[in-house]
């Protein structure tokens, strides 16, 4: 959806202008939503999947061991990078036996704070899209992962239900590679609410004078201050159309150093300047940052 409303942006723009569109890449750091004990955190990380050999091929469970493996392996080491946590995984990577103990008993017997069980896991090939190319189809496939896990606190009792899923394009040359990455990234997208991610974001820049010009280079080179100094007379002057676009690229800046709060102001005032695209696009990115 974003991409969609960025490109409908520079087709808008590209007709109104003939100036070359230029746009800011963003990155947008974010929190975890969910912080474990400030202290000394103890995850036990522990398997209770069982792949019923009545059903399916030998094969295919060792294809699905290696790509689970990868799932848990991936969220232990993502778990391992958070602040004052520390991870024992009892997953045996060659058999991936399943562990028939109760939560508590491991919890206690290993001095965990939580437990972290991996539940269930499936992985396959599912169509993408159809494209024609004359008379002739071309489907285009992908590997979609999907992973449950529970976190239990150490009495066995309380508990969080976590679920992931992620698809990633079908590579033909390697597919072992395509499923244990969509493992790997359903893993993490089970325990998003526990890590920190970045969005990048493309912000379209406005140029159309020698004086937004100029901020857009300092901005491209990083050179915030600089930009700042371009840009902030120009919201107060005369030229309303000039002084938008300077509060649409100022609010770029703002949002490109992390300060969200005065980005959306800039946009907002953008916007009370002049109604434009940009700012209006911009403002409701921010408000879901």
């Amino acid at each position: 959806m974003k991409l969609f409303k960025l490109i409908c942006i520079l087709f808008i723009a590209g007709l109104t202008s003939c100036n070359v569109i230029q746009y800011a890449t963003v990155p947008v750091d974010y929190a975890p939503k969910q912080i474990f004990n400030p202290d000394t955190t103890h995850i036990l990380l522990v398997n209770k999947v069982a792949f019923d050999s009545t059903k399916i091929s030998k094969r295919k469970i060792m294809a699905l061991k290696a790509a689970a493996y990868a799932a848990v392996a991936g969220a232990e080491k993502e778990l391992k990078l958070l602040p004052g946590v520390k991870v024992t995984s009892l997953i045996d990577s060659l058999h991936f036996t399943p562990n028939a103990d109760s939560v508590k008993f491991l919890a206690k017997t290993y001095k965990a704070n939580y437990v972290l069980t991996f539940d269930d896991f499936n992985a396959g090939i599912v169509l993408d899209n159809v494209q024609y190319d004359g008379n002739a189809q071309i489907a285009y496939y992908n590997t979609k992962a999907k992973v449950d896990f529970t976190l239990y606190e150490n009495n066995g009792i309380y508990f969080k239900k976590l679920k992931g899923v992620a698809e990633e394009p079908q590579d033909n040359g390697n597919r072992g590679f395509s499923v244990n990455g969509a493992a790997r990234e359903a893993a993490l997208d089970a325990l998003k609410d526990y890590l920190p991610y970045t969005i990048t974001n493309y912000r379209p820049l406005y140029n159309g004078t020698d004086a937004l010009e100029s901020s857009v280079q300092q901005i491209l080179k990083g050179k915030f201050d600089i930009a700042y100094k371009i840009l902030n007379p120009l919201i107060d002057g005369k030229d309303l159309k000039l002084a938008s676009q300077a509060a649409y690229n100022l609010a770029v800046v703002y949002e490109s150093q992390g300060d969200i709060d005065e980005a959306l102001d800039l946009a907002k005032l953008s916007n009370q300047k002049q109604q434009n695209n940009y700012a209006t696009v911009l403002i409701a990115e921010l408000i879901k940052e």
